[in-house]
């Protein structure tokens, strides 16, 4: 193929060490073209659907889904690509799922240079006609990242001003909901710094967290935001909150910021999980989110609640565009008809979640995600439908830069009248 159109290698790898140096081994091959890196399997797939690559390097062992089952995705959604296998064990029973799976060549690590290459060349010679016509990349043009969408991704904070009204439990559910619905990929951040719960619903241990963050400073960037995420077995990844509450401190509103760019430009859907208060951080959370979903329950102090939170939310210059109140534990029993309650709020709710404590209150001590385990209950269904809402919206445009320079603290920020950039 030295002759004619280049060789496009997608490489699917989590360990990041491993990526790069079989991208720079081809990267000396005239005839052979990496255009795309993944570190998990889905994203893998993606980026084999989106890219259509003549050949693509497949790890055996990946954190979401194993090399046989990213194959058979590829297999069927992008025929085109042909799949070399790569495992560090030589077991016969692995190359036998690994060819059944579609995969045309099965490479033991460590491997020689020259084992490699020939193994593409040889492999994309196999491949099929219909990769003739796969899009070829402007010369020069940089390689594509798993998890980097063609645009920025939706930030949702997950807000409630009243301790108890089931936030994280909202905030879990809906990453994994979206996460189902659209296939897309989902990072769930927890900024309660002192008390996160995020880890324990998730039935998470060991965890890099925001503390990692803190300690990184300027020296942030994408490549060591991902090795700090950890994937969830939903496919949903997790930004933890510090594992001790004196490390709260460490994590400022800058490090949050600096942070939610970098995860705008690497997830599709940023759900946010939020503390009580109006210090700060959490004034930062709600400047960087496209949506504020807000929860309450129906009693008479959550409504109120809700409804001061409203008022500030309007100083602050927040549009009812991106304003969006749930209502959890709706029952029978409260003596608060739900009409009363847009009534009084003076704005429709966008979900209304049944209240059911026995099976929510298991899933939270189990560590088990509700919609997992109860996909068929109806909390399950109108919280799929919330995430349905949410990834059908289009993002509202950003606001202009403010000219005076950023205040902290909601005092100043009321007497300035709007919200900064």
């Amino acid at each position: 193929m030295t002759g004619g159109s280049p060789i496009r290698v997608l490489i699917v790898d989590d360990v990041p060490e491993s990526r790069d140096n079989i991208e720079r081994l081809l990267r000396f091959e005239p005839d052979i073209q990496v255009v795309g890196k993944a570190s998990r399997g889905q994203e893998g797939v993606e980026l084999a659907v989106r890219l259509q690559p003549t050949v693509v390097l497949m790890d055996m062992t990946l954190p979401d889904m194993d090399g046989v089952q990213a194959t058979l995705a590829i297999t069927a959604q992008a025929p085109g690509s042909a799949v070399i296998m790569l495992s560090v064990q030589s077991d016969p029973e692995l190359l036998r799922q690994a060819m059944l799976a579609g995969a045309r060549e099965f490479l033991v690590k460590p491997f020689r240079f020259e084992e490699l290459i020939e193994a593409v060349r040889r492999v994309a010679q196999l491949a099929r006609p219909v990769q003739m016509v796969a899009m070829t990349p402007v010369p020069g043009a940089p390689v594509v990242e798993a998890g980097r969408p063609d645009r920025d991704g939706n930030v949702i904070a997950v807000l409630g001003t009243k301790g108890g009204v089931g936030r994280t439990f909202l905030a879990t559910n809906l990453a994994i909901a979206l996460r189902q619905r659209t296939g897309k990929r989902v990072v769930l951040v927890d900024t309660d710094m002192a008390f996160g719960d995020v880890a324990v619903v998730m039935n998470v241990t060991k965890a890099k967290t925001w503390t990692d963050v803190a300690q990184l400073g300027s020296s942030l960037d994408q490549e060591v935001l991902e090795e700090i995420l950890t994937t969830h077995s939903s496919g949903v990844q997790l930004l933890l909150a510090p594992s001790m509450p004196q490390e709260a401190e460490m994590v400022t509103a800058d490090h949050f910021q600096t942070a939610i760019r970098h995860l705008r430009h690497m997830a599709d859907f940023i759900v946010i999980d939020t503390r009580p208060g109006f210090d700060e951080l959490m004034l930062a959370v709600m400047d960087s989110a496209d949506y504020l979903l807000y929860v309450l329950t129906m009693e008479m102090t959550a409504i109120k609640d809700a409804r001061q939170f409203l008022e500030v939310a309007e100083l602050l210059g927040y549009s009812d565009k991106r304003l969006m109140l749930v209502l959890n534990r709706v029952n029978s029993y409260s003596g608060i008809p739900i009409a009363d309650i847009e009534e009084n709020l003076k704005q429709e709710l966008v979900a209304r979640i049944a209240d059911d404590p026995a099976p929510v209150l298991r899933s939270i001590n189990e560590g088990t995600p509700f919609i997992e385990v109860h996909a068929d209950h109806r909390i399950s269904a109108e919280i799929s439908r919330l995430a349905g809402v949410v990834a059908d919206q289009e993002a509202p445009a950003a606001a202009p830069q403010p000219q005076e320079p950023r205040r902290s603290g909601l005092i100043s920020r009321l007497r300035l009248g709007r919200r900064p950039a």
